[in-house]
């Protein structure tokens, strides 16, 4: 699990790639690194019945976006146990969603100062 948060925290911090941090992650877990678009617009538009391959976590605090952050699909199972503040019935919905592989919203939240949580799997 500390692998894990290191390789998000590089993804945030710009020094990994989404794709990179993918191929260790699967490289970590003895798997082939995962084939595909290697663009990110392609990765990020998909065609019919692809599977999701990412989660984007948009989070606004009073207005002004402090997180935009794009996590591989195969760690985001990981990232949903240790988001802060993340109902369960949320980071549930997020493992649902990995495991069927659909794009979409799944959590969206408002509040009345302008502050947002947005996560979408694309």
């Amino acid at each position: 699990m500390a692998d894990v948060a290191k390789i998000l925290r590089l993804v945030e911090e710009g020094a990994l790639s989404p794709e990179e941090a993918e191929q260790i992650l699967a490289a970590l877990r003895g798997e082939d690194a995962p084939a595909g678009p290697r663009d990110p617009a392609a990765a990020a538009q998909g065609g019919p019945g692809e599977r999701a391959r990412h989660l984007r976590i948009e989070i606004t605090e009073h207005g002004r976006q402090v997180v935009n952050l794009r996590v591989p699909i195969n760690i985001a199972s990981f990232a949903a146990g240790i988001v802060p503040g993340l109902p369960d019935a949320d980071a549930e919905r997020i493992r649902d969603t990995i495991r069927t592989g659909a794009r979409g919203p799944l959590v969206d939240i408002n509040s009345d100062d302008g502050s947002r949580v947005l996560i979408v799997s694309e």
